[in-house]
């Protein structure tokens, strides 16, 4: 299977995607990411209008409830969007939400071509803004950058197809597979640009996952504090802890974040009351081979609005994920430098299918999907759109 080439029925049409297509796309994505943690429960979205190849206009969806990235993109090119080009990362809405039709503005602007990733999944729109645009002449082409598009937002997907949860593993190692020097020591691995990217994908999370030992070794801050607009909500941190060992410390996490400890169902009652008098949740469930259950744990955590959740590791708790099949997404942050063979290995392969690379500074950005999940996203836009 090859995610980037498989298309969705009804809507999809082929066109020779030109370097301008996919990189005006690529641009539009970007502007997308730009709304990280503010969007929410909305997509994020991003809109670049472009006339004879040059960018007139571009813009993206700042915040829930506020102008949608079209409009204000059509806002800022005025005259000039007529008989342009609009390159945008989602389906246009075609009903009225909190803000107008996305498809009136387009209709208004006089564009007369829109290019989209792929088809919104949410019932009210799914294939509809596309139709009405076609069918009042304006040429739409769909499918440019799919995968990479749905990737950015794949937990709205899943969300809007009624999926229970959406996990997505992160893990940044040096060239040669390592995540730290030496076993309990924490090294910085990657450079500025990828930390930037690795907040927006914290940010769009509803949970952080760990193990306790990278609690215990790292004390991490789990935050979004590199975004300049901040977010709505931080995510919560949930710390997996089998026999729920970690020590009671009231600078850790910082006060007011949301924590929740997962561990087995036989912990200390003493203990467990502790640490939910400090403001933590106890999620007690199943222990499989001496391990949190993993899939009992996605299942309570979902129940408590945690759906969207991102594994930062370490190592062995992002094994456990794999090994049990419960994972999405996999986003794959390397280093150009090496830490020897003295280094602390990843562990395990994550075996998935590639979807993009990017760089950012000096570091690559990979993204790998679970074929089975993937399947279930484009089976789920193809139901929507028959």
């Amino acid at each position: 299977m090859n995610p980037s080439s498989q298309t969705i029925s009804g809507t999809i049409s082929a066109p020779a995607w030109t370097p301008e297509d996919l990189a005006f796309m690529a641009e539009a994505r970007a502007l997308g990411r730009l709304g990280a943690g503010r969007t929410w429960t909305n997509p994020m979205v991003g809109a670049v209008v472009v006339r004879d190849g040059n960018v007139i206009a571009k813009a993206y969806h700042h915040r829930l409830g506020e102008p949608h990235a079209e409009c204000l993109a059509f806002a800022a090119a005025g005259e000039r969007a007529r008989g342009a080009t609009l390159y945008v990362s989602l389906e246009p809405c075609a009903h009225q939400g909190r803000t107008p039709p996305c498809v009136e503005g387009i209709l208004s602007a006089g564009i007369a071509r829109v290019v989209i990733p792929a088809p919104d999944p949410d019932a009210r729109v799914a294939g509809r803004g596309i139709e009405m645009l076609r069918a009042r002449g304006v040429h739409v082409d769909v499918g440019c950058d799919a995968a990479a598009a749905i990737l950015d937002n794949h937990g709205y997907y899943h969300n809007r197809l009624g999926v229970a949860h959406t996990v997505t593993l992160k893990l940044a190692t040096s060239r040669d597979g390592m995540v730290a020097r030496a076993r309990g020591q924490r090294d910085r691995i990657t450079g500025d640009a990828a930390q930037l990217d690795a907040h927006r994908l914290r940010a769009v999370n509803d949970a952080i996952v760990i193990g306790v030992e990278t609690a215990r070794t790292d004390r991490p801050r789990l935050d979004c504090r590199l975004l300049d607009a901040g977010v709505d909500k931080e995510p919560a941190i949930v710390v997996f802890d089998t026999h729920l060992s970690l020590a009671e410390d009231s600078t850790w996490p910082a006060p007011g974040r949301d924590f929740t400890l997962v561990c087995g169902s036989n912990v200390n009652a003493a203990r467990a009351r502790a640490f939910e008098e400090r403001g933590a949740r106890v999620v007690r469930c199943a222990v499989r081979d001496e391990m949190v259950d993993v899939t009992n744990a996605l299942e309570q955590l979902a129940s408590l609005g945690l759906a969207r959740i991102l594994v930062e590791g370490g190592p062995r708790l992002m094994q456990s994920f794999v090994e049990a099949g419960a994972w999405d997404a996999y986003w794959h942050y390397q280093s150009r430098d090496e830490f020897g063979s003295d280094g602390v290995s990843m562990m395990t392969t994550v075996p998935g299918v590639a979807i993009d690379e990017l760089a950012l500074g000096s570091d690559t950005r990979r993204r790998y999907v679970n074929a089975h999940s993937w399947n279930r996203v484009i089976s789920g836009l193809n139901r929507r759109e028959g």
